[in-house]
């Protein structure tokens, strides 16, 4: 499978990318042994981004059903029931996404590895507190080490999500799988102050704990309780973005490309034949640091505006 994606990549113009793995390590993991229901969910999230993009690739026409109703149903009611214990290979889930866009798929891939590989230092018992930002700040310099897959840490402004002549195409016409993945994303960003604030091991469980359990009630008479905006790290993990902002940017890019990759490939008023160039075209920017770049302090002010209760809530 990777022979055919480098392969294809190359025949449609793009670079090969080489997949690289976690920083070694002794926290890699620390996350997954001490918090397996939350670190599940993970790998359910995983299948949720990678089948929205092969359904919207392999039936273009197919009715809103077949997303909205058929494949939301089945990770609501048995997916996120039942979640696979180890990581899936979105390029199974996914082929034909994996093919026409293997350089989106890396950059989504490279950016969940910085996740959880923060989520590993927080969950590391014996990388003292004040050992921390040193570690946190090592795993981000690895990350920024691949300049062609890393998200920009300079904020960008929502134009390049809300501003573009695609945008909300997706979001319009399937408002509940947009709530599933905006809901994914809340629990992605707010287990950082979870883990953040805890000052013992079962404070930090409890913590956790919490977190799955209101995403879990986000999911109950969808989508009346899940995010109806795509959730700010800024606003619903304060803590985590005052400590890290650089991390925090990263991952708000980051989630903002999800939204508009599915939008690209869902707007009608892209013609399958530019579906990899605007898609391409909008990965550049948001790699870059000179397009639609706003400043750190109306990040702040863009996150505060569109409230805390409209991006899924704060459990604390």
């Amino acid at each position: 499978m990777r022979i055919s994606i480098v392969a294809t990549a190359l025949l449609l113009g793009g670079c090969a990318y080489y997949e690289q793995t976690y920083m070694p390590a002794p926290h890699n993991w620390a996350f997954r042994h001490k918090y397996p229901t939350a670190d599940r969910l993970f790998n359910a999230f995983d299948y949720g981004h990678a089948i929205v993009y092969e359904e919207l690739i392999a039936h273009p026409n197919g009715p809103v059903s077949r997303i909205e109703d058929d494949r939301f149903n089945f990770i609501v009611d048995h997916l996120l029931v039942h979640p696979p214990a180890v990581p899936l290979d979105e390029e199974a889930v996914g082929p034909r996404y994996a093919q026409l866009l293997p350089e989106a798929h890396e950059m989504f891939e490279w950016a969940h590895m910085l996740h959880r590989q923060i989520y590993d230092i927080w969950a590391d018992d014996d990388i003292p507190p004040a050992a921390k930002d040193s570690a946190v700040a090592t795993v981000i310099r690895y990350y920024r080490s691949r300049g062609d897959l890393a998200f920009s840490a300079t904020p960008k402004s929502m134009s390049l999500m809300d501003g573009q002549f695609y945008s909300k195409a997706f979001r319009k016409t399937y408002p509940k799988f947009t709530g599933l993945l905006w809901s994914y994303h809340w629990m992605q960003i707010v287990l950082y102050d979870a883990l953040m604030r805890g000052t013992s091991p079962a404070q930090r469980q409890a913590n956790v704990d919490t977190v799955v359990r209101r995403f879990r009630a986000m999911l109950e008479d969808p989508p009346a309780h899940m995010p109806s905006v795509m959730p700010m790290t800024a606003t619903i993990a304060p803590e985590f973005a005052e400590r890290y902002p650089e991390a925090a940017i990263i991952f708000d890019n980051l989630h903002s490309f999800h939204d508009v990759v599915a939008d690209i490939l869902a707007s009608p008023d892209v013609p399958a034949s530019r579906k990899r160039a605007e898609v391409l075209a909008a990965a550049a920017r948001y790699r870059d640091g000179t397009s639609s770049v706003t400043s750190v302090a109306d990040w702040r002010q863009m996150s505060t505006m569109m409230g805390a209760a409209q991006m899924g809530g704060v459990p604390w």
